[in-house]
């Protein structure tokens, strides 16, 4: 069969024939890309357990939060017990089990109101926003890419300044040929012919297979190193003077979007100096057999374990994209706000199409909403009216507790300005929200630049 005869089968039919003729899909799929599986999926004890219950939540309720209850526990952070002893809610990614909060009293009961973990969330934001959090980054994919052609290959398939010197943290799109995201990744160069990349938990083989891809022309080695190390984020205004307790006084050295190598409880750390949350500190990377020693250090200092929702909430009142909701394979850096990280000059996979982009005159799509009923509760992909219309759509959404309102992201198809007033569906109930163009929280990033 052809390929228009499989497009004439349906949108499914059609996305096929675009993936056989062109190498990409008519749209963003990544929602049914085969590689979002981990690999130790891949078992016939898997899915004997796991696709019962997936028959059976077909025309179950999607609460938010629900998580699935077979094959759990595949993958266990290093700090899984100590998790667990601080009572933990896990939520499973990519195989791994991560803390989606603390202190759960009990079961939570699932609904599309207030959600029964809104108090343990606002406290973990609490204690980034005035002492110190632990953020657990373990299981964010990690790829090194070494070799006397590493500039090259990396200034080749990713947008940003990948030309910067040792000890520089860069941030980057990976484009395609449209200009359209791949992913995005965070970049450390560790020396002139080796830099570690930092990768979403879901794309890591992905990611990896598509870097491996356009490697073929240089003289680069691609390692993927996930398991070797652990991360730890710590945050807030007091996370310099827990670590220099810990006997890391050099890491208050380390400039913003720099990293350098520290003693952390007398373990050896590559800290870099950034933050996803908006307050400030640092992503310590140690060896996955140092971090038990080093989360009990920072934990007896006063430090406080937080969990997902908690970075969530930070992360939407910061305004940061992310893969999978912002970002993905139908827009580009210029439609998300994010061209400043990209070098004009070009000379990568995407640059041609982003030139164009810019000449056309497209604009960031990307908005801030605070909303003014305390009580709503977004959830994502609801639609936004503006003067009774409806001209995009929310994409991540979280109570903010910094600001005491629920917030959310958004993209929208026409321009709006700070202070526009604009409505959200929510299940057919419209609420009023204010636009911000950058983010609700600390919009001058004073606070993690101290």
């Amino acid at each position: 069969m052809n390929s228009v005869g499989i497009a004439s089968g349906g949108g499914a039919g059609m996305n096929l024939a675009k993936l056989i003729v062109e190498g990409r899909t008519e749209y963003d799929l990544g929602e049914a890309d085969a590689k979002r599986f981990a690999p130790i999926f891949n078992s016939v004890e898997h899915l004997m357990a796991r696709a019962p219950e997936i028959l059976g939540t077909h025309y179950d309720i999607a609460y938010p939060g629900k998580q699935l209850k077979t094959a759990r526990n595949l993958r266990k952070l290093p700090l899984d017990s100590e998790y667990r002893e601080a009572k933990a809610h896990m939520g499973q990614f990519y195989g791994w089990e991560r803390p989606l909060y603390f202190n759960k009293a009990c079961e939570p009961e699932l609904r599309f109101e207030r959600p029964d973990w809104h108090e343990n969330v606002r406290d973990e934001v609490m204690a980034a926003h005035t002492l110190a959090a632990i953020f657990d980054a373990s299981p964010f994919g990690k790829i090194e890419i070494e070799g006397p052609d590493a500039e090259a290959f990396m200034r080749h398939v990713c947008a940003g300044q990948m030309g910067r010197a040792p000890g520089s943290v860069i941030y980057s799109a990976l484009l395609n040929d449209r200009g359209t995201f791949e992913s995005d990744v965070t970049a450390q160069r560790i020396s002139d012919e080796h830099y570690r990349l930092f990768v979403g938990t879901n794309a890591i083989k992905r990611d990896l297979t598509w870097l491996q891809r356009h490697s073929d022309d240089f003289k680069v080695t691609l390692t993927d190193s996930t398991e070797k190390y652990a991360v730890l984020g710590l945050m807030g205004p007091r996370a310099a003077e827990f670590a220099s307790k810990c006997g890391a006084e050099g890491l208050n050295e380390i400039a913003y979007f720099k990293h350098a190598e520290a003693k952390l409880a007398g373990k050896k750390v590559r800290a870099a100096r950034m933050s996803y949350v908006g307050e400030a500190g640092w992503e310590i990377t140690c060896d996955i057999a140092d971090v038990k020693e080093i989360y009990a250090a920072l934990t007896a200092q006063g430090a406080q374990p937080a969990g997902m929702f908690a970075q969530s909430s930070m992360r939407i009142e910061k305004g940061f994209c992310a893969m999978g909701h912002e970002l993905d394979g139908d827009v580009t850096p210029i439609t998300t706000g994010l061209d400043f990280a990209t070098r004009k000059a070009g000379g990568f996979i995407g640059a041609e199409a982003l030139a164009k982009s810019r000449a056309a005159g497209d604009t960031c799509h990307i908005v801030s909403l605070a909303f003014d009923d305390e009580s709503a509760v977004p959830l994502g992909h609801e639609p936004i009216y503006f003067k009774g219309k409806i001209v995009g759509q929310t994409s991540s959404c979280a109570f903010g507790f910094r600001i005491g309102k629920p917030v959310a992201l958004g993209h929208s198809e026409v321009t709006l300005n700070n202070g526009d007033r604009i409505q959200v569906d929510i299940a057919r109930t419209l609420h009023d929200a204010t636009v911000t163009i950058g983010p609700l929280f600390d919009p001058t990033s004073s606070r993690m630049k101290v």
